[in-house]
């Protein structure tokens, strides 16, 4: 059986406002724990943010290459200190 590779998504920069808020949407419509206006706080935050620890690579990669379609500067570290930014 293969080992799963995990690691951490981080939002390293986002270059505006209205790519903020799609990032929240986006992020609020996936994590449904957390609501949108919290979301909507971290990101227009302090970077580097670490939005998710324990990923797996494949899952990693997907929110990283989605949040750079959005415009922002995402990457996926692994534990392994791999780094993926698409």
């Amino acid at each position: 059986m293969a080992e799963t590779i995990k690691g951490r998504v981080v939002l390293k920069s986002v270059p505006n406002r209205e790519t903020e808020e799609k990032i929240a949407e986006y992020l609020a419509n996936i994590y449904r724990d957390c609501s949108y206006i919290e979301i909507a706080c971290l990101v227009t935050g302090k970077k580097p943010l670490t939005l998710v620890q324990g990923i797996t690579d494949e899952n990693g990669k997907k929110l990283v290459f989605d949040l750079n379609k959005m415009g922002a500067q995402a990457f996926f570290r692994t534990n392994l200190n791999t780094l993926y930014t698409n």
